[in-house]
């Protein structure tokens, strides 16, 4: 039987962890949850075998896998494998999304491969990655600014903040708040993904029991003002945050939340892994300030021709 792609479904979602730790994998996308919440922009379906698994998402008009998940020495067969159904059952040249640099370094050294493929570098979509313990702590010089914000808005909200653990019984509470937040939001929608956005994050509470993540809250005065998600991958001790949002009008409220969360959800992590910009100036510019160790780079290839 060859490839028979399937709409992707929650059950299908929670598999891709296995997947995910048949290599060290450090982009976003092989996360759950992160395919969760945007399974709906993407119309994103999938194929899996026991080697390897593959989401499937639309773009430029017409289905396209994005990286499969497998072990590094199978990459060669998989990708094989891949290109032969995009070709010779859909006829179809292969194009494949958001490649990290280890799968394509694997890539370049098959014959031909450079002059069957153009390879796209796509910066909007490189994930920050930062140390977890500078972002818990914010010590030193570079963080003088992040550290100065934060004492602020402990002294101006003294006794009135309170971080809280949540759960799924707080679900109700937090989509109250994320509806107040789309009402004042400073933010550059630049590829109209807000909705999408808005309508994985719903779907994720909707299912909230059944999706391993963490969710933590900021409350002044009693009333939540900011909330985060994120989940773990224990094997990479990575933490990885999805979803953040505060209230704009309390300066410093960000960054509590980045520190509070980290350091009540995800002790153990040794880095974190805050998502790409998607090539809005304003979020660039925030996630640069919090000087990231590296930048996760992803790559689009696109054959040529048949």
């Amino acid at each position: 039987m060859g490839i028979e792609i399937k709409k992707l479904t929650l059950a299908d979602c929670l598999s891709l962890e296995s997947y995910s730790n048949l290599r060290p994998v450090y982009i976003s996308e092989r996360q759950p949850v992160n395919q969760f919440i945007w399974e709906e922009f993407y119309d994103t379906h999938y194929y899996r075998n026991d080697t390897y698994m593959m989401c499937v998402i639309k773009a430029k008009s017409m289905f396209s896998p994005m990286m499969p998940l497998c072990k590094t020495d199978d990459i060669p067969a998989v990708f094989s494998e891949i290109k032969e159904h995009w070709n010779k059952v859909l006829n179809q040249p292969l194009n494949m999304y958001l490649l990290d640099e280890s799968f394509l370094a694997v890539l370049r050294t098959l014959p031909g491969f450079d002059e069957e493929f153009t390879v796209e570098d796509c910066r909007e979509n490189y994930d920050y990655v930062y140390d977890a313990e500078k972002l818990r702590t914010l010590s030193g010089k570079a963080y003088h600014k992040k550290k100065n914000h934060l004492n602020s808005f402990l002294k101006n909200y003294e006794g009135r903040y309170e971080f809280r653990t949540l759960d799924c019984s707080d679900v109700a509470e937090i989509e109250s708040f994320h509806d107040r937040w789309l009402d004042n939001r400073d933010y550059e929608d630049k590829h109209s993904s807000m909705r999408s956005e808005e309508n994985g994050i719903h779907r994720l509470f909707k299912y909230c029991g059944f999706v391993d993540c963490q969710i933590g809250g900021v409350y002044i005065d009693g009333k939540m003002e900011a909330y985060s998600i994120g989940s773990y991958a224990p094997e990479i001790k990575c933490a990885f945050i999805h979803i953040e949002k505060a209230n704009i009008n309390i300066p410093g409220l960000y960054n509590y939340i980045n520190q509070q969360f980290l350091i009540h959800s995800f002790p153990e992590a040794e880095i974190v892994n805050r998502e790409d910009d998607l090539g809005q100036e304003g979020l660039r510019k925030a996630k640069l300030s919090y000087q990231p160790i590296r930048l996760e780079t992803k790559y689009n290839i696109y054959q040529r021709s048949l």
